[in-house]
């Protein structure tokens, strides 16, 4: 492996020298006495039946009205088939929301220009019909996302932002010191610190990718430099999974077979079956190595589409850590770190609703957020750093772009509009939710076969 790492670093740092560098508590916001969730008149508006089984990309057709690519916006259709290609994170955003309400994903991922700009789109001529209006939990919701923006929610505070800097900072001076004395002990614990601390690094670039304030954008390459990613590669293959969360050929984040099948697999894709009945023994093997995998990956993206300021901060990364930790330990402490990363992100998502067949592309984003996506309480100070806000998942799915210390008092706010709207708050302790997850692996592995259902190849090529 380590071989294999150092091949892989020395093309990395010829391109990066070619290029030019372009515990404390979370912040505890508590609700603003304003925010009262008072039916809206909106809330007539009929249910929504089911959506389609799945968007369809544009057809070839350029006949007006016919193989059109249309997108639903605020209830206005837009006709973006001459400019999908021109859409700065990709097409394949655009061709999965085809005949298809887009509102709340564009709102939720996108800069206040961005969303001001919208608007400019040309209106479809011939829109698609039979597509049924968003549902009174929709509106409800945009009606809400409406007043946090007014009342300051998704605005940054200085001393939040320190106190999420300050554990990272903490713990991985205190690996880099550690992994660099004598003896066993001392090297076990430099890669704990190392691997936690790269954990912590993580959920920094994550909070920075998703931001859409000055300070996020000035600190978006923390992710190449601290977490040794390519942040660009990262965000095309993660904003697919919080739009289309846990719906089968869409969320990469499942797809996890045939190491883990996450759903009863099809004869023709069950590869492995008499190793699937032990994938509740081995899951830890797989998940412990998704930073390498993503280390590799991203390196292989930068070099392959030529983001040279992304390849030169991880050259960088990997010099600065090569020199001050022993690589050995280095690399260890990316493989437990892989190992924490994997367990928090995977199990508020696995264990819910997966979407396949009947169920797939069936529900809008507001009821499929709350369908597949559970919180995890954290019950003492060091699990509420480790987690990095993630055990506030429906919270960040909903409004990814606020800051992970107004989750806290927001979590009383969607509990008290799930009530209100018919839908479900879903919150399980931290080891429990754990433990849900190995028994729904057991349950997988161990059940039969379902002829007919899918494998996780993606539908749309997204990084």
């Amino acid at each position: 492996l380590a071989s294999f790492a150092r091949q892989m670093l020395a093309p990395l740092l010829i391109a990066g020298g070619c290029a030019l560098l372009q515990r404390p508590r979370l912040l505890q916001a508590s609700a603003p006495q304003s925010l009262r969730l008072a039916a809206s008149p909106l809330a007539q508006v009929p249910a929504a039946a089911p959506a389609p089984a799945a968007a369809q990309p544009p057809a070839s057709s350029g006949k007006k009205g016919k193989g059109r690519l249309n997108i639903r916006i605020d209830d206005e259709w837009y006709d973006l088939t001459n400019w999908r290609a021109a859409h700065p994170a990709g097409t394949h955003w655009i061709d999965a929301y085809n005949n298809s309400d887009a509102t709340e994903v564009m709102y939720a991922f996108h800069s206040d220009k961005a969303i001001s700009m919208f608007k400019r789109l040309p209106n479809s001529r011939a829109p698609p019909e039979g597509i049924a209006p968003p549902s009174a939990s929709t509106y409800a919701f945009r009606e809400l996302r409406q007043r946090l923006v007014e009342e300051g929610w998704f605005k940054i505070h200085p001393l939040g932002e320190l106190q999420k800097l300050a554990p990272w900072s903490a713990v991985t001076a205190a690996g880099v010191w550690l992994a660099r004395r004598s003896g066993f002990w001392s090297a076990f614990a430099g890669v704990v610190c190392l691997a936690i601390g790269n954990s912590l690094a993580g959920w920094l670039s994550h909070d920075y990718v998703h931001g859409r304030q000055p300070f996020a954008w000035a600190m978006r390459g923390f992710g190449e430099l601290i977490g040794g990613m390519s942040t660009t590669w990262w965000s095309n293959k993660h904003n697919m999974h919080h739009a289309l969360t846990n719906e089968v050929g869409y969320d990469e984040d499942i797809a996890l077979d045939p190491a883990l099948h996450l759903w009863a697999p099809d004869p023709r894709h069950d590869t492995l079956p008499w190793l699937r009945q032990w994938q509740h023994v081995y899951w830890p093997l797989p998940y412990s190595i998704l930073f390498l995998y993503w280390r590799f990956d991203s390196i292989r993206y930068v070099l392959k589409d030529k983001k040279w300021g992304e390849a030169a901060r991880l050259a960088a990364h990997w010099a600065a850590f090569s020199a001050l930790v022993p690589f050995r330990l280095l690399l260890a402490s990316v493989w437990l770190s892989g190992l924490i990363t994997a367990t928090i992100v995977t199990v508020t998502h696995q264990s819910e609703e997966i979407f396949l067949g009947d169920t797939l592309r069936k529900y809008d984003f507001v009821e499929a957020q709350f369908r597949s996506t559970r919180d995890a309480k954290c019950n003492n100070w060091f699990s509420d750093v480790l987690w990095g806000g993630m055990q506030w998942q429906l919270e960040h799915h909903l409004f990814p772009t606020m800051p992970r210390y107004r989750y806290p008092a927001l979590s009383k706010v969607l509990a008290q509009f799930a009530s209100e709207n018919d839908l479900t708050y879903r919150v399980t302790g931290e080891f429990k939710i754990i433990g849900d997850n190995v028994a729904l692996l057991k349950k997988i592995g161990q059940g039969p076969q379902q002829p007919g259902n899918p494998n996780s190849e993606p539908l749309f090529k997204q990084v």
